[in-house]
């Protein structure tokens, strides 16, 4: 299996993803890793016809006005790239020793 296949949860069923969330119940493009062809072998996940306009997407087009879209993100509390420049920030506190 190489490439993405679109995968649906079998009748019934509520499959948890690897991250936490709740599978799709209209169905997902996904990698065949691990995880998904163990459910697929336990018929927790079927294969699926997509959707006639969903096709799997190797990258997101870029929009018009990206640079607004970097301004909403650094709203968002952006700073983990940003100490990521600034080797002398860290997200972790100092610890002290007592004397």
């Amino acid at each position: 299996m190489n490439g993405k296949i679109y995968l649906s949860v079998a009748e019934g069923l509520n499959v948890p993803l690897p991250d936490g969330g709740t599978w799709p119940a209209s169905g997902a493009w996904v990698e065949p890793d691990q995880y998904v062809r163990r459910r697929l072998k336990d018929g927790d996940l079927v294969p699926a016809d997509p959707p006639a306009e969903a096709e799997p997407e190797s990258a997101p087009p870029a929009a018009a006005g990206d640079e607004a879209g970097d301004q909403v993100g650094d709203q968002m509390g952006d700073a983990p790239a940003k100490a990521a420049e600034d080797p002398t920030t860290t997200d972790k506190p100092t610890r002290r020793r007592r004397s």
